[in-house]
């Protein structure tokens, strides 16, 4: 009996605990274990960016006067978080003279999506084994259940990492859908401090004037937001996200705590930052904009009933007055299906809405999974989806369309290959360099250049040891990077090199493991790219070409 009450005790102490922040503070020590001195005070921290007062306290351990580590629990101004965070830190691991790379903003860093950044960083090797990872040579959990296709892309959505990471002043970030947030140093791998969210972390980090920003939220659907309200005709009540939805920010180089914003629904898509702003779409059909250093709301837009986002992270054209629109695709449950909606950053107000044309039907979520591309020079807008599902064959068509970015009129549209159904994230992410648009499909595991003008399709080539569905969940989800005239693609449990001119393939590079939407990030001579499995590598950029 006396023991039942002790795991009462603690049980009880355990909860209140998961009400609140808690930020860990680790520091090394070099001393092996005698006396250890705990002292304990209450203090309030305010966040130097939102200004927000934090009860906390925070309590010490010391050996022979050392500090062996210290962990502070604090709530967020007067409400404690829904579920607690926990900040490890080690700074003796953060870089020394690092490669100062500028703001990371946007998602995939540049609006057309070739993530290269040409700094003085030498080349590196290095795999970092996250929380919870599983064997490289290894098969998924449950997938004598779930089988190989749907068994994938659940391991992408709840555990491994969906998208690629980011670098900032020789920091590389990785998000993960095991609820946290790395920092790692770049040329060591090793870690700098991790953070816990309340939710699947499936942006890109953005990293902006020493805050790093993220959002969270899963891709399911609650039984009342989801189905029922298709069956019942509710459709404003559609909302993806079965969780918390919402956005963080900490600081870049200690992983402390700065605000927190939650949201109706999953925010799944990577926000933009412009003009001190964070914007966003999310599983309510919403678009949102916060100021960037208090998280509060500056505007907030509908973008239409039954519409929501699910993948399609945010991105902007320059108008010829100067005017900036941001640029966010959408999933609507009834007619057209899927669209793009074009806004002012400033008011959220609809600058306009391209559609396909009717020959082409949206099918499932394409059109809000995928990230659009911009060209700036040329007035374009690249986007990737499925189309023209046929309920007999349970066949559908891969696609890819341009629309004038100034206007929202639709240029042209490509149909890529017939194929079935990919899950989850239906479409390929494009990336537009000299002319060219390159986009994989997992309906067809191929990997396409197309003429960023016409649509013609120049070359595409079959991305091997990718089977297409129903076989395998497809491949040629995240974006490829054009390296001078070298194409690098992950995909399966490889990276792929091809000739970009030609679509010949070059040579292929084995991880193991498994890359779901992910994109290679090319830092001067080290590329760095995470996968399914809960890994992340540097690899030096010359064992690839």
């Amino acid at each position: 009996m006396k023991k039942k009450f002790s795991f009462l005790i603690i049980g009880l102490i355990a909860a209140a605990a998961a009400a609140a922040i808690y930020y860990v503070g680790f520091i090394k020590s070099a001393a092996s274990a005698r006396e250890i001195n705990v002292t304990r005070k209450k203090v309030v921290l305010t966040s130097h960016l939102s200004g927000v007062a934090m009860r906390a306290k925070i309590v010490t351990y010391k050996n022979d006067n050392k500090t062996l580590y210290k962990t502070t629990y604090y709530t967020y101004g007067k409400n404690p978080l829904p579920m607690w965070t926990e900040v490890k830190y080690l700074p003796e691991n953060r870089p020394i003279n690092p490669a100062a790379s500028g703001n990371w903003s946007i998602f995939n860093k540049f609006r057309n999506h070739n993530s290269i950044l040409n700094l003085n960083f030498p080349a590196v090797s290095w795999k970092y084994k996250q929380y919870d990872a599983i064997s490289l040579k290894g098969l998924f959990p449950s997938v004598d259940v779930l089988g190989k296709t749907r068994g994938a892309v659940m391991f992408t959505q709840f555990v491994g990492d969906s998208v690629g990471v980011s670098y900032y002043n020789g920091i590389v970030y990785i998000p993960s859908n095991n609820d946290m947030l790395y920092a790692v140093n770049a040329k060591t791998g090793k870690l700098i401090w991790r953070a816990t969210t309340a939710g699947s972390v499936m942006s890109v980090p953005l990293a902006v004037n020493g805050v790093v920003y993220i959002t969270i939220g899963n891709a399911a659907f609650s039984g009342a937001n989801g189905p029922f309200a298709i069956l019942t005709h509710n459709l404003k009540n559609i909302r993806r996200g079965d969780g918390y939805g919402g956005v963080y920010a900490f600081s870049a180089y200690s992983g402390k705590l700065l605000w927190v914003r939650f949201t109706a629904g999953e925010v799944m898509p990577t926000a933009l930052y412009i003009d001190n702003m964070l914007i966003f779409a999310n599983g309510s059909g919403h678009i949102y904009a916060l100021n960037a250093k208090s998280g509060k709301i500056i505007w907030k837009k509908y973008a239409g009933i039954s519409s929501f986002s699910s993948m399609s992270s945010t991105n902007y054209y320059t108008m010829p007055d100067k005017k900036v629109i941001g640029i966010i695709g959408f999933t609507l449950v009834k007619q057209p299906f899927g669209k793009l909606v074009a806004f002012n950053i400033k008011n959220g107000k609809t600058a306009w809405q391209a559609v396909l044309p009717k020959e082409y039907k949206p099918f499932n979520t394409g059109m809000g999974d995928v990230s659009p591309a911009v060209d700036q020079k040329h007035d374009l807008v690249i986007q990737d989806t499925i189309v023209n599902f046929n309920k007999k064959t349970r066949m559908l068509n891969s696609a890819i369309v341009a629309i004038k970015a100034s206007t929202g009129k639709v240029k042209w549209v490509d149909l890529l290959g017939k194929g079935y159904v990919p899950p989850a994230f239906k479409g390929g992410v494009p990336v537009i360099h000299d002319g060219r648009i390159y986009v994989g499909s997992p309906v067809t595991s191929k990997i396409y250049a197309i003429n960023e003008f016409t649509g013609k399709v120049l070359w595409s080539s079959k991305i091997p040891t990718v089977s297409v569905p129903p076989k395998t969940a497809g491949g040629g989800r995240g974006n490829p990077v054009i390296y001078g005239n070298k194409l690098i693609l992950a995909a399966g449990a490889y990276i792929f090199t091809y000739n970009a001119n030609t679509g010949k393939l070059l040579k292929r590079y084995y991880t193991g493991g498994r890359f779901g939407l992910v994109n290679p990030v090319i830092v001067g001579k080290t590329v760095f790219v995470s996968n399914s499995y809960n890994y992340t590598f540097a690899i030096p950029l010359k064992k690839l070409l």
